[in-house]
């Protein structure tokens, strides 16, 4: 498959989600995760986006000499790190909370184009267990993978032209992960193992990484935010069913009462 014409496919998902958030039967299950997603919002500004200014300074006031000339690059670079960390840090915390929420959203999602939805066969506390271990499950596996990319963006910062990639690598990896965090609801709705998961995220890797890289766009946008979540879960549920249809057939699924 060719790569640009897979990742140029990935948005496509993102905008057909927000357009399916109208639909009258899944509004039940997006009202809670938009009261989330502003509790969060505004708990997160006030603790990092009032103090992003003086982080910054303090962090480049403390540069040798030597390195004067690199201040400029790196408060730009620090201003895209703080806003790439800024969606990471929403969406983990925004998805841990509302993981048995997304669930169903991304169940009823499927029983609007289907016809039928996977059953899960847990009850809601249930789901909410399995969603806080399947997410701390990502972030053990997120952690390692951005140790090593740290890595390679401190060796690389020292590096005249080669430290501009930095900031695109830290994009692309979060826009893959964004994209793991939302397409887990479907993938999760069928009770497959963490290892086949990662196996369906890699088989369309670049489409993956279109849909994400949207997603993340659209995290650090004022307003937009507040529902890119359920219309993530709902573009991932379709990205989902025609992207991996020899793993979606489904069992029945009842609708909570």
């Amino acid at each position: 498959m060719n790569p640009i014409t897979e990742f140029s496919a990935g948005p496509s998902y993102l905008l057909r989600g927000f357009r399916m958030l109208t639909e009258p039967s899944l509004r039940r299950y997006v009202v809670i995760p938009i009261v989330i997603n502003i509790v969060l919002i505004a708990l997160l500004v006030s603790l990092l986006g009032w103090q992003l200014d003086s982080w910054l300074h303090a962090w480049l006031s403390g540069l040798p000499d030597w390195l004067a000339w690199l201040e400029t690059l790196l408060w730009w670079v620090g201003v895209v790190m703080a806003t790439l960390a800024f969606c990471y840090v929403f969406t983990l915390l925004a998805n841990l909370i509302a993981s048995p929420f997304n669930g169903l959203l991304s169940a009823q999602v499927e029983r609007l184009v289907t016809g039928s939805a996977p059953e899960s066969g847990m009850s809601l506390a249930g789901e909410m267990a399995d969603g806080v271990v399947s997410e701390l499950r990502r972030l053990r596996y997120y952690l390692a993978r951005a140790l090593m990319l740290g890595i390679v963006s401190l060796a690389l910062l020292f590096i005249p032209g080669a430290n501009l990639a930095i900031a695109p690598l830290w994009f692309i990896f979060g826009a893959f992960m964004l994209s793991f965090e939302y397409l887990d609801q479907p993938m999760a709705n069928r009770g497959l193992r963490f290892d086949d998961k990662i196996l369906r995220m890699r088989a369309r890797r670049w489409r993956h990484l279109g849909f994400g890289s949207l997603v993340t766009l659209m995290t650090a946008l004022p307003l937009a935010n507040l529902v890119v979540m359920p219309a993530a879960v709902v573009g991932a549920t379709l990205l989902y069913l025609e992207c991996h249809p020899a793993t979606t057939t489904p069992v029945t699924r009842g609708e909570p009462g």
